[in-house]
């Protein structure tokens, strides 16, 4: 094979494989190399992606970023972090691998086949010979056995077929004990070739028992949701389909467009993820103005019994307020009267948000007098937290009618309530349109400091009468001084008030990177004492972010000529952590990186 100059090549040997690796990773690795388990091998750019068989099949990507080589892999073990048999087994299929003209470096073995190549070898064989790669394949795939189960009890009646179909869902969403994020795929796999096998002959069934089969399914897959980490929506992604499924049985069938109403309303107002939301609108067409009429007057009926509401309720009180409250919503959009649907938000007022909902209907209604009564009656009713959306939406009309000093006036307030860097800017945005700002940055800066100081007073009272070591003994830092200046471009005014009383560490290293043309010594020192202290909080002994911040310290002082202070400095770390041994093994690893001269 040719030498590679790229920025793999020059990072990528056998002996740094195995130095990353370890010998058991890359001996496992090196077997399936061998054993030709890589495919899909490809390089693009600076990467390297390939399948590896393994227990399941694996992606792999490996990435050469700068001086660092970011590596992952779908196993668990790749999830955790490690350089494990399948990233080896990737490395050395690049590195030893055959390139393949056109198509960047594969392995040896491969070859590209189209779907026509494909359909064309599948239609020279003899039927039964088909037939037995499928049954075969079908051992090993349960998606494809539950396509094949359903053709077959497709072949006995639309009974079986039913029968058949809603086993298939049942046994795809059933789940024992609780199963967690990562454990997620292997239930979609399931799943999603089940809902496959669902959707593929819904034309089949008769659509009374479709409907029943997809409401049960929607019950099951409920219940599984409360066993699973769905964070990625593969179960919700399910119901959404079964969804899809129901209301198109629905068009096919038209039942009675009264009975489909009650139903219809009953499965919303009890369904307990929001699944049946919205069924007046997205069942339209098939309820009809008769339909829709009777949904309206069951809805009607159940709203009548709620109270008004300008209290917050306790939970046990909640009821189906919500889900009711959903419904009359859904219907006021429908009829486009935007006073119903106010007069159904004014039924609960006993939130502030609702106050600002009203409000912004109004305001997008062009009615701004309206809007801002109702928010300053949310203003009114709201205090804290709660009610600084609503109190910035009166500062907004304020302004907008002129009133820059009673705007002023809120904003300020929001300010000296939670100073941080976006309060600042709130105030600043309103102070320029009033002219005014140089005046309020002033007085805004001033109240900062004013409360740093009385915060490290009350530091030092508190370690003079003994508290103990959970935040009240922490020194109050100048990090929104320094957040502020940076945001307004004042790097040396930033700088300043860092050296003056700290910062977090996110705006240490922005400072470090602003001032490495002009101030390396300045830079090194940053990235020296951030990379100890990413040694210390280590996790998982991953050592990858304290390597490369005292690599960047090595290239500042290097660019002064104190390579040798760097190396002494990184001896003496070395020694003081010779414990960690990933660490002292990264360190060999990067050697080149931080012993520059």
């Amino acid at each position: 094979m040719g030498r590679n100059t790229s920025a793999l090549a020059k990072m990528i040997s056998d002996g740094w494989i195995h130095r990353l690796a370890g010998d058991r990773y890359y001996q496992r690795g090196l077997d399936y190399f061998r054993r030709g388990l890589v495919s899909s091998l490809e390089e693009s750019g600076n990467s390297i992606r390939s399948i590896v068989a393994g227990t399941e099949d694996y992606a792999v990507l490996l990435t050469a970023k700068a001086k660092t080589l970011d590596y992952h892999c779908e196993c668990p073990l790749g999830v955790d972090g490690e350089f494990c048999k399948h990233c080896v087994a990737t490395a050395l299929a690049w590195l030893h691998g055959q390139p393949v003209p056109g198509a960047g470096k594969k392995t040896a073995a491969s070859t590209e086949f189209t779907d026509e190549d494909l359909a064309k070898a599948l239609q020279a064989e003899d039927k039964a010979t088909l037939i037995k790669l499928l049954l075969d394949r079908a051992e090993e795939d349960e998606a494809l056995r539950g396509r094949l189960l359903l053709l077959a009890a497709g072949q006995k009646g639309a009974g079986p077929l039913i029968a058949q179909a809603r086993k298939s869902l049942e046994k795809a969403i059933r789940i024992r004990g609780f199963v967690d994020y990562h454990e997620m795929p292997g239930i979609r796999r399931q799943g999603g070739g089940r809902s496959r096998c669902c959707r593929s002959s819904v034309e089949e069934w008769s659509s009374q028992r479709h409907d029943r089969s997809v409401r049960a399914g929607l019950r099951g897959l409920a219940a599984a949701i409360e066993k699973a980490d769905d964070s990625d929506g593969c179960m919700t992604g399910l119901m959404e389909r079964l969804l899809e499924l129901h209301l198109r049985a629905c068009e096919e069938a038209r039942p009675d467009p009264e009975a489909l109403a009650r139903k219809l309303f009953f499965l919303e107002l009890n369904g307990e993820y929001g699944e049946w939301s919205n069924s007046a609108e997205n069942y339209a067409n098939v309820l009809g103005a008769q339909g829709l009429a009777a949904f309206r007057k069951i809805a009607e009926t159940e709203w009548a019994k709620i109270p008004v509401r300008t209290e917050r309720p306790s939970h046990n009180d909640a009821g189906g307020h919500y889900q009711l409250t959903a419904i009359m919503e859904s219907l006021a959009r429908q009829s486009g009267d935007m006073e119903q649907l106010v007069a159904v938000l004014e039924h609960d007022l006993s939130f502030a948000h609702q106050y600002l909902r009203i409000a912004g209907l109004y305001r997008e209604a062009g009615n701004h007098d309206k809007a801002l009564a109702w928010a300053e009656r949310g203003v009114a009713s709201a205090s804290g937290y709660d009610g600084a959306p609503l109190r910035l939406f009166v500062a907004e009309e304020y302004q907008r009618r002129g009133r820059h000093a009673d705007a002023l006036r809120i904003v300020w307030v929001e300010f000296r309530n939670s100073p941080e860097l976006a309060s600042y800017k709130v105030l600043q945005g309103f102070a320029r349109k009033a002219e005014e700002w140089d005046d309020w940055r002033a007085q805004a800066l001033a109240h900062i400091r004013r409360t740093i100081a009385e915060k490290s007073g009350q530091d030092r009272s508190k370690r003079v009468i003994g508290v103990g070591h959970h935040g009240w003994n922490q020194r109050q830092d100048h990090s929104l001084l320094v957040e502020i200046f940076l945001d307004e471009r004042k790097t040396e005014e930033a700088w300043q008030e860092a050296q003056a009383g700290g910062c977090r560490n996110d705006l240490w290293l922005l400072l470090a990177a602003k001032r490495e043309k002009q101030h390396p010594e300045d830079a090194a020192s940053i990235y020296l004492r951030l990379g100890e202290q990413a040694i210390v909080d280590a996790r998982s002994s991953r050592y990858e972010p304290a390597i490369q911040l005292l690599e960047k310290a090595a290239a500042q002082l290097h660019s002064l000529g104190k390579s040798q202070e760097f190396e002494q400095l990184f001896e003496a770390l070395r020694q003081k952590y010779k414990a960690k041994r990933n660490l002292q093994k990264l360190a060999e690893e990067r050697r080149k990186f931080l012993y520059l001269r």
